[in-house]
C-alpha cells in the first residue's frame, strides 16, 4: 500500500545536507532514539507487493474480508501510535479508539456516515471515561487528546472506505484512490530525484521539493486519464478530478505523518512492514485520500 515519504524522507535525496529529518544534531530527538535512514529496496519492494496483493485479494473477494483486513491495519496502526507516544509519558485510550474505529469502518459500509459520527461520539465519551476509570489522572488533557488524535487520524480516516465500498462499482473507486495515492509517490520519488531543487516542507521533510509534488501530479494524471478512465463508474473528467484531489490530499498526508514523527522524535512509527517500517508509514497518504476522493464522488454524482 502507499505512503512513503518517497520523495525526500527515505528517498535518494536523502544525503548529508538531508540530516535534519534524521534527527541528526536536533537536540529535540534523543540519541538512543535516532534511527538509520537507509531503506532496503528489494526488501521494501517485495513486502510492497504482499500487501498489495494481500488488499487485491480482500477487495475482490468480498466486501467484509477487505474490512476484515483494513481493520486489522488500523489496530496496529493505533498500537503503533500508542508505543511512539507511551514514550513521552502518556497513556492514551487505544482500546477505545480501536473499538471507535472499528465501529467508523464497518458501520461506515453498513449504515454510513451516521454510523461515523457515532464512532466520534464513542472516541469522545469512552475517552472520558478511560480518564475517570484511570489511576493516573495528572495528563488528562494529553490523554484524551492523543486518544482523538489517533482516533480521528487512523480509524475516523480510514472509515471513508466504507463508504466509497458502499458505492455502485466500490471495489473499483476504492482501487482507484489507492492506486492513485501509490502513484503519487512513485511519481514524487521520481521526479524529486532527479530534478529536485526546491524544499516543499524544509522544516517538516527537508527532502521533499515542489518539483517532486508537481511530478507527482503529472504522473497521477496520466495514470488517471489512461487507466482510471477506463474503470467501471468512471469517465474521463471523474478520473482527472480524482487525480487533481488525490494528490495534494495523499501529500498533505505525509506530512502530517512527518510533522507527528518529528515531535516524538522518531523515524518510523513501527517495523512491522520490513524495508518500510509501521503501517503507518505505508498508509499515511492514503489515510488523508480516501475521504477526499469520498467528497470529490459526492460532488460529482458519480
Amino acid at each position: 500500500m502507499g505512503g512513503r515519504d518517497i520523495d525526500g524522507e527515505d528517498g535518494p535525496q536523502r544525503d548529508a545536507a538531508s540530516t535534519e529529518d534524521r534527527g541528526e544534531g536536533d537536540p529535540s530527538v534523543e540519541p538512543g532514539r535516532r534511527r538509520t535512514a537507509g531503506r532496503n529496496l528489494p526488501l521494501a519492494i517485495a513486502s510492497g507487493l504482499v500487501l498489495a496483493a494481500a488488499l487485491l485479494g480482500s477487495l475482490f473477494t468480498s466486501a467484509l474480508l477487505l474490512l476484515a483486513f483494513v481493520g486489522a491495519l488500523l489496530v496496529i496502526a493505533l498500537l503503533e501510535l500508542d508505543v511512539a507516544v507511551r514514550e513521552q509519558g502518556v497513556r492514551p485510550a487505544t482500546p477505545v479508539a480501536g473499538g471507535a474505529g472499528l465501529v467508523m469502518l464497518f458501520g461506515a459500509y453498513w449504515v454510513g456516515p451516521s454510523a461515523q459520527a457515532l464512532g466520534v461520539l464513542l472516541l469522545l465519551l469512552g475517552a472520558v471515561v478511560w480518564v475517570f476509570l484511570g489511576t493516573d489522572r495528572e495528563r488528562v488533557v494529553p490523554t484524551i487528546s492523543t486518544t482523538l488524535l489517533g482516533g480521528l487520524w487512523v480509524p475516523f480516516l480510514a472509515s471513508h472506505l466504507g463508504l466509497l465500498l458502499a458505492r455502485e462499482h466500490g471495489e473499483w473507486a476504492v482501487l482507484a484512490v489507492i492506486a492513485l495515492a501509490v502513484t503519487n509517490d512513485i511519481g514524487a520519488y521520481g521526479f524529486g530525484a532527479a530534478f529536485g531543487r526546491h524544499k516543499l516542507a524544509p522544516r517538516v521533510s527537508p527532502a521533499k521539493t515542489w518539483e517532486g509534488l508537481l511530478g507527482g501530479l503529472v504522473t497521477v494524471l496520466v495514470i488517471a486519464a489512461l487507466v482510471t478512465a477506463r474503470l467501471p463508474g468512471f469517465d474521463l473528467t471523474t478520473a482527472l478530478l480524482l487525480g487533481v484531489v488525490v494528490v495534494p490530499a495523499a501529500t498533505l498526508g505525509d506530512l502530517t505523518e512527518s510533522l507527528v514523527k518529528r515531535d516524538l522524535g522518531v523515524k518510523d512509527l513501527g517495523s512491522i512492514v520490513p524495508g518500510h517500517g509501521g503501517i503507518m508509514d505505508r498508509v499515511d497518504s492514503i489515510l488523508f485520500a480516501l475521504p477526499a476522493a469520498h467528497l470529490l464522488l459526492l460532488a460529482v454524482g458519480s
